[in-house]
């Protein structure tokens, strides 16, 4: 007969079977976490809470070369569909999930696999589109993600936007020494210099020039050197280099023309929307950006109008046309002219502003010659200026200079329809670098 277990012996085994089954399931339990943890990329206890996808953790045998191809592996982290870890968002971004897709979010470019991270969304820059996408701020330009800085009139938040290098009013603005040609017609503009390049400002061109920019024609036809072929360099005596350096320059070619406009930053001026222009349109304001300008859009035939007054631009009959050539200089030279001894070679021209010796200046002279547009001087008379308008894509092509010069005799033959040519790059003869004598530059931007 068994014997019966007192009540409180009873009690306290089943007391014991109730503390172990409940360590074991504990255990158990907290062995789970763990994985779980430890899966998920979750914290790893006993490692101070780096994560457990760190190769570099794992305890032991495994090379370097094995962790570091473990490393290039996505971790299940970057699978579980759970914003975690250091992703930007569900299972992308961070340093270890692949990149994101346009829409998700992103704290860096890096983050994205459209390559722009903008406002915290993951975007890829079309600005090809011809729509203001992005952080664009006008159409296909401006902005961190496009490359394409806006042209000129084009919506800007800050000037690193333009081509122009200005933003006036959020609209890209013409740059200092430039002014703002309206296109008739058109809800456009451009940009063209207020004077003729001066000495000075060719000298920083001479001196940083670099054959190796200048256009395709010129360059296959060897030419090494912007030196213009007379009256360079500028000259110190009589009236100081200051008052030489604020001379236009002349004597140039072409080649030494459309290689500096572009190192400028700028265009040769040709069609009123860039590039060249066709001989037979270049006096058309809808289609030549030099006539467009100097006729304020083809209203009249001169600058200040459509009647030649005598001594308004510098066509060699005015007061101020220069002392002429002589063996020496000598105080005989007029105020604010060139002056034409052996030194200096710049009989006959007025210079344009009151330059100093770094090529700066206040003030633009001789303003009677102003027109057509706002701003614009000396676009007849003086010297002449190239135009990228060429009946050939030759190096002995002919090429046309506008405004008429201090050679052209009268006030009347300096009309914005005059056009004469020059061959691209005349011959090195006295024939040819005398057709070069009166010839300029302008500059237009786009």
């Amino acid at each position: 007969m068994r014997r019966a277990q007192p009540v409180d012996t009873l009690d306290g085994m089943r007391a014991s079977w109730r503390s172990i089954f409940t360590a074991v399931f504990l255990g158990a339990s907290i062995m789970a976490a763990t994985i779980s943890a430890c899966s998920s990329g979750g914290e790893r206890p006993g490692v101070g809470g780096l994560s457990d996808t760190n190769p570099r953790l794992e305890a032991g045998s495994a090379s370097d070369a094995s962790n570091e191809a473990e490393a290039s592996v996505e971790p299940d982290s970057c699978k579980n569909a759970v914003k975690d870890g250091n992703e930007t968002d569900i299972d992308c971004g961070g340093n270890q999930c692949s990149k994101c897709i346009d829409g998700k979010t992103c704290i860096a470019t890096t983050d994205c696999a459209g390559g722009g991270c903008l406002n915290g969304k993951c975007v890829t820059p079309a600005c090809t589109n011809n729509t203001k996408d992005g952080d664009e701020t006008d159409n296909d330009c401006g902005g961190s993600l496009c490359l394409a800085r806006c042209t000129y009139g084009k919506r800007c938040v800050n000037s690193a936007d333009c081509v122009t290098a200005s933003c006036v009013m959020s609209k890209c603005a013409c740059p200092a020494g430039m002014v703002e040609a309206v296109r008739q017609g058109a809800a456009t503009a451009y940009c063209i210099d207020a004077t003729e390049v001066t000495k000075a400002q060719y000298q920083k061109f001479y001196i940083a020039s670099d054959v190796n920019s200048q256009d395709p024609v010129c360059k296959a036809a060897g030419k090494q050197s912007f030196s213009p072929r007379d009256a360079w360099s500028p000259q110190d005596v009589p009236g100081g280099l200051a008052f030489n350096l604020s001379l236009p320059v002349h004597y140039v070619d072409w080649c030494d023309a459309y290689a500096y406009c572009k190192w400028a930053g700028k265009q040769l001026c040709g069609s009123v929307t860039g590039g060249t222009v066709a001989p037979a349109q270049a006096d058309t304001a809808s289609a030549g950006a030099w006539y467009n300008a100097c006729s304020k859009g083809g209203a009249s035939t001169h600058p200040y109008g459509d009647t030649p007054v005598e001594g308004k631009c510098n066509s060699g009959q005015d007061p101020d046309a220069g002392a002429g050539s002589s063996a020496t200089c000598g105080s005989q030279a007029q105020s604010r002219s060139g002056y034409g001894c052996a030194q200096n070679r710049d009989e006959g021209i007025h210079e344009v502003v009151n330059g100093d010796i770094g090529g700066g200046y206040t003030e633009i002279l001789f303003r009677g010659c102003a027109g057509g547009m706002l701003g614009l001087y000396h676009m007849t008379g003086n010297v002449a200026e190239w135009e990228n308008s060429c009946d050939s894509d030759q190096t002995d092509a002919n090429c046309r200079v506008r405004g008429g010069s201090y050679k052209s005799g009268s006030e009347s033959a300096l009309r914005c329809d005059d056009g004469r040519t020059v061959k691209r790059v005349p011959p090195d003869t006295p024939e040819g670098n005398a057709s070069l004598a009166d010839v300029g530059i302008r500059c237009c931007l786009f």
